[in-house]
C-alpha cells in the first residue's frame, strides 16, 4: 500500500504544476511493471494497476487458458480462469500476482518515478510553451560557450529553457561574450536527458524579418509588407517591401527618419548590411531594383529560361556584381530570376524607372 501522504503529494503536484494525478499514476504503473520484471524475472507479460483513490498496487500476469496446465508460469486451467471472469480455452487472462515482497520496493520506486516524471513533465511543458512560439524572435543571455574543433556551441538562457546556438546557426565571424544579450530565432526542440533545450538561430533569414517587424510599426500593422527577403548571414541582406495603404512610402518607413530604424536592425546583426528596396510586380523593374545600389540601364526578360539580362554602365559593373558576386547573387535569390549582368554604354537601351528611395535605404544601411 502506498502511503496516504504520498497521494497527498500527488495532489499537490497536480495543483502546483498542472500535471494530472492520472498521468503520474500511469507513468508509475509502467515503471513498477519494469521493476517487477527485473526483480522477479517472470516469463509472462506483466500489467500493474495503481488505484487512484487508495494507491493500492495490483499486479497481474498474463496466462493462456488451457485444459491441462503444464507450465503454471504461462498457463491457467479453464475452471480457475472462470473464477476470475468469463474465459474460454485459448484466451489470455490477467491473473493477480502476489505483491507482499514487492511492497517496499514499490514505494521507493514510485517516489523516484514521481519526482523524475515531474522533472520530465516540467521540461515537456517548458518546451511546449517555447515551441508554440517557433519561428519567433526572443532575447537570450549568453551563459556559456562550449569550444569544439568544428566550431563553438553557444548556450543562452531563455528563461526556463536553455537555447542552443550551434555553429551552423551562428553569424559567421561574430564574436560573443558571456552575459551578452542576443536576439535569436526559435527553431526546434533538442533532445537531451535533463533540462529543456531549444535550438536557436542567428543565421536564419527569418531573423531579419522579425527584427524589422520589431522596429517598424508599419510592418506589424500590415501597412507595409515584406514581399521577399534574401540573406547571406554576417554579410548582407536584401529586403523587398511594398505598401498596402496609399500615401505610405514602404522604403522610407523601413529606413526611418535619418535611418534610425534600419540602423537598429543593423546594430543587432553586427557588420551585416541590410538593403531595403521597393517591390515591383514587373520582373524587369524588380530585377533593376534588386541590383541597387548599382544603376541599371535596362533589363531584358527571357521567361522561358527565367533569365534576366541586366545592362549597367561600365563603371557600375563591379558595384552591380558586388564583392565575390554577392550583390548579383542576393538579387537573384530575392527575385527568383537568374541574372546576367552586362556592361553597356550609358544611354543604351530603355532605362527602367529609378527605384524610389532605394538609394536612401542602401545608404542608411551602410552607415
Amino acid at each position: 500500500m502506498l502511503k496516504s501522504d504520498f497521494l497527498k503529494a500527488l495532489d499537490q503536484v497536480q495543483e502546483e504544476k498542472g500535471i494530472s494525478k492520472q498521468s503520474l499514476l500511469a507513468l508509475m504503473e509502467t515503471a513498477l511493471a519494469t521493476a517487477y520484471r527485473r526483480a522477479f524475472n517472470p516469463s509472462e507479460g506483466i500489467r500493474v494497476h495503481v488505484d487512484p483513490d487508495t494507491a493500492q498496487i495490483a499486479i497481474f500476469g498474463r496466462r493462456r487458458v488451457v485444459d491441462a496446465v503444464t507450465d503454471p508460469a504461462t498457463e491457467i486451467g479453464l475452471e480457475e480462469a472462470r473464477q476470475l471472469g468469463d474465459a474460454s480455452l485459448g484466451d489470455m487472462v490477467d491473473v493477480p500476482l502476489p505483491t507482499d515482497d514487492f511492497a517496499r520496493l514499490a514505494a521507493q520506486i514510485s517516489k523516484q518515478v514521481v519526482f523524475q516524471r515531474l522533472r520530465d513533465a516540467e521540461k515537456d511543458q517548458v518546451l511546449k510553451d517555447v515551441l508554440e512560439h517557433k519561428g519567433e524572435m526572443v532575447s537570450g543571455i549568453v551563459e556559456r560557450v562550449a569550444e569544439r574543433p568544428d566550431g563553438n556551441t553557444i548556450y543562452l538562457e531563455l528563461g526556463k529553457a536553455e537555447g542552443v546556438l550551434p555553429p551552423e546557426e551562428q553569424i559567421p565571424e561574430e564574436t560573443v561574450r558571456l552575459g551578452q544579450h542576443l536576439k535569436v530565432l526559435l527553431l526546434e526542440e533538442r533532445k537531451r536527458s535533463r533540462g529543456a533545450q531549444v535550438v536557436v538561430s542567428r543565421a536564419h533569414k527569418a531573423l531579419v524579418r522579425r527584427l524589422l517587424e520589431f522596429e517598424i510599426p508599419e510592418l506589424t500593422s500590415g501597412a507595409v509588407v515584406i514581399r521577399a527577403l534574401a540573406r547571406e548571414p554576417g554579410v548582407r541582406s536584401k529586403v523587398a517591401v511594398s505598401a498596402n495603404q496609399d500615401g505610405i512610402d514602404p522604403v522610407g518607413a523601413c529606413v526611418g527618419p535619418r535611418g534610425v530604424r534600419i540602423r537598429s536592425v543593423v546594430g543587432e546583426l553586427g557588420s551585416e548590411r541590410v538593403d531595403i528596396i521597393p517591390w515591383a510586380d514587373e520582373p524587369s523593374q524588380l530585377v533593376a531594383n534588386a541590383l541597387s545600389p548599382a544603376q541599371v540601364l535596362s533589363v531584358e526578360i527571357d521567361r522561358e529560361s527565367r533569365t534576366a539580362t541586366a545592362h549597367v554602365p561600365e563603371n557600375q559593373l563591379s558595384l552591380a556584381i558586388g564583392k565575390d558576386g554577392q550583390n548579383a547573387r542576393l538579387a537573384a535569390k530575392l527575385t527568383g530570376w537568374r541574372i546576367d549582368i552586362k556592361p553597356s554604354a550609358e544611354g543604351e537601351g530603355p532605362h527602367p524607372d529609378p527605384p524610389p528611395q532605394a538609394g536612401e535605404g542602401n545608404r542608411a544601411a551602410a552607415d
